[in-house]
């Protein structure tokens, strides 16, 4: 039979032989613009416009094997492996959140049995649902995208309850923020200066968002990553300006940051107080220095495996019920969970589970740097900093080195471990999705034409 004679039935016949549907807009949009240009060429030869389609039409070959080419080129590329592993993850940092910590229940609501189940199953979700997501929507709509989370994190510092003087829903909200300045740049690309300065002021108000709350670590993850993004993009090509010039201009924004932070840790009285006590918890050991003494005293007890030693701490009451020694720590149920892991379970169980988080993380790096559209690597990079950022200072924190709230990845807290899962489907997402990703073509500013004589 014969083919078709025109190009929007030609793209009809190809878009057929696709099967994964949000390939077939991708695809067609290059086709019609390989099928425009070739039509272009017959009319510059003469043809009318009917012979020129049918011509182009006609250049360009079996619509079905055409179609069956690009339905082989453009498919998802499955994550299973990265997917498995996170889940396995997930159910075994809900495990330990409840076996190792349910003889605190009765004090704490967080470590009812079904509590963590729900966390585990409604985290697999949120994984899963991001990892359908459609990633190419969220570059489409990235302004929007940013301007939403800064409003969620607005509202959240009015709405949210305050728990130990922080705003309790903004770290929240505030996790996903590396990921957001990732699709705010691209929202910023191919603007020249005028670019760069808007990407550089889109930091601004998600990093005050981040001191209101207080979240210390957040600002910090918003600061360090959102500069290291930038300079990525520049060496990109994204906002069209000398690559020299760019990467000087934010590296001297990025030494004054550095320094008025070092400004506020190290000189302005209370937070250099706290630099004092991380170094040396010793000098303060029932008050700013408690949680550190504490927790490396329960590191010194722990053996490689099994249950630790004798801590040497008064048993205390409360309620009629017995505290158990490892419960004098405050968090240890939270942010110490881990410290918690490697006294009744061992050194050895804790290093294996930081070894597969650490897989995990390196192996999304590596996909990271084989991924072939920029966006899609930037956003997913913003990923993998903001969970390796986490993990570096949890744990700093069970090693006894306290200056702020940390979490490890996928195993401290419920309702973080769901966030944690919606930042690694959103990143396998990208991944997933490599094929039909499509940077949005860059405007080349075209130099001052001079007129001649």
């Amino acid at each position: 039979m014969p083919g078709p004679e025109s190009v929007r039935g030609y793209l009809d016949a190809v878009e057929a032989q696709i099967r994964w549907k949000r390939a077939r807009t991708v695809a067609a949009r290059e086709l019609e613009t390989h099928l425009e240009d070739q039509q272009e060429e017959f009319l510059a030869e003469g043809h009318p416009p009917e012979e020129a389609e049918r011509l182009a039409v006609e250049d360009m070959g079996d619509p079905v094997a055409v179609g069956a080419d690009l339905d082989r080129l453009h498919r998802p590329r499955p994550q299973w492996g990265m997917l498995g592993l996170t889940l396995a993850l997930l159910l075994v940092g809900g495990w330990l959140r409840y076996a190792l910590t349910r003889a605190g229940a009765p004090w704490d609501e967080d470590l009812d049995p079904l509590r963590c189940a729900l966390s585990v199953v409604t985290g697999a979700a949120v994984l899963v649902g991001a990892y359908f997501l459609d990633v190419s929507r969220l570059l489409r709509w990235a302004k929007w995208v940013y301007i939403g989370a800064v409003m969620a994190g607005v509202l959240s510092l009015h709405l949210s309850p305050n728990v130990n003087n922080a705003s309790y829903f903004t770290r929240y909200v505030v996790l996903f923020y590396p990921a957001v300045y990732a699709l705010w740049l691209y929202a910023c690309r191919g603007k020249g200066w005028r670019g760069l300065l808007a990407a550089v002021a889109g930091g601004i108000p998600l990093t005050v968002v981040c001191m209101c709350a207080p979240f210390i670590q957040g600002m910090i993850q918003v600061m360090v990553i959102g500069c290291f993004l930038l300079l990525l993009a520049i060496q990109m090509d994204w906002f069209t300006v000398p690559r020299r010039q760019g990467l000087a201009a934010v590296g001297g924004l990025a030494a004054v940051m550095a320094g008025a932070v070092l400004w506020m840790l190290l000189v302005a009285g209370y937070n250099a107080a706290r630099i004092q006590i991380l170094l040396h918890p010793e000098i303060d050991p029932q008050g700013a220095g408690y949680q550190a003494v504490m927790a490396r005293r329960i590191l010194g007890a722990s053996r490689l495996m099994g249950k630790g030693g004798d801590l040497s701490i008064q048993p205390q009451t409360v309620w009629g019920r017995e505290l158990l020694p490892e419960m004098m720590l405050p968090e240890w149920n939270h942010d110490f969970l881990p410290t918690t892991m490697v006294y009744k379970l061992g050194w050895l169980p804790y290093l294996l589970l930081l070894a597969v988080l650490a897989v995990l993380l390196l192996w999304m790096l590596r996909r990271c740097a084989c991924q072939q559209s920029q966006s899609g690597k930037l956003l997913a990079l913003a990923v993998v900093l903001t969970l390796a950022v986490q993990s570096a200072f949890a744990a700093a924190l069970n090693l006894g080195f306290v200056l702020f709230s940390a979490q490890l990845p996928l195993v401290t807290g419920n309702l973080h471990s769901m966030v944690d899962c919606a930042l690694i489907g959103l990143a396998l997402s990208a991944f997933r999705s490599e094929s039909i990703l499509r940077d949005a073509v860059v405007p080349v500013p075209r130099p001052p034409q001079t007129q001649t004589a």
